[in-house]
């Protein structure tokens, strides 16, 4: 029994090191201090927090955390490798951080989908729903709140508004739903 629990430990700290532990096993890094949640632990990524009272959900969302994806990647997830998703109606906080693995800059905005993604930032699918330096992008370490209402139901997409970063795969989803009753995050394959 004690040789199990310490191969199992091994695995855990090599998975750690190479940064492919699995989420259950290791807890996922929290960019900055979120407000308190009413969510249990385990509902969510540690990076999300809601207040069902409220109806407001919260994202610390880190921008190239990893070398994922060339560093094109929002809490590591590019591709549509990520999807959120908020009830129709609620308030969405994002507090967004470049990272800055690969000292490039980046931003963040919610989109409408089109047939191809766009080369650039273009105008937002909800009023305020982009950082600061949409095209320019922020510079490493720099960071913005983006808030804003979902009031319109749909799926949308996270994407950076960088000159050909979203077309480079830096874009996720971002999903309005009627049904759902709390905000959730899904990544493709689990």
């Amino acid at each position: 029994m004690k040789e199990t629990a310490i191969k199992t430990l091994i695995i855990v700290t090599v998975l750690a090191l190479a940064g492919l532990c699995p989420t259950s096993a290791c807890p996922s890094p929290s960019p900055s201090p979120a407000p308190t949640s009413t969510a249990a632990a385990s509902s969510g990524p540690a990076w999300m927090h809601f207040d069902a009272t409220k109806k407001t959900a919260s994202f610390d969302i880190g921008m190239a955390t990893n070398g994922n994806n060339g560093t094109f990647n929002f809490n590591g997830y590019g591709r549509g490798d990520m999807t959120i998703t908020v009830p129709l109606g609620w308030n969405v906080h994002m507090h967004v951080t470049n990272k800055g693995y690969g000292a490039i800059p980046h931003s963040l905005e919610v989109v409408t989908p089109s047939e191809t993604v766009p080369q650039q930032g273009i105008d937002p699918a909800f009023p305020q729903a982009e950082t600061i330096n949409l095209i320019p992008g922020m510079s490493v370490g720099q960071s913005d709140n983006v808030d804003f209402v979902a009031h319109k139901e749909g799926k949308y997409w996270i994407m950076c508004g960088v000159p050909n970063h979203a077309i480079g795969g830096m874009w996720d989803w971002f999903i309005v739903s009627k049904s759902a009753q709390v905000p959730s995050v899904t990544f493709k394959g689990s």
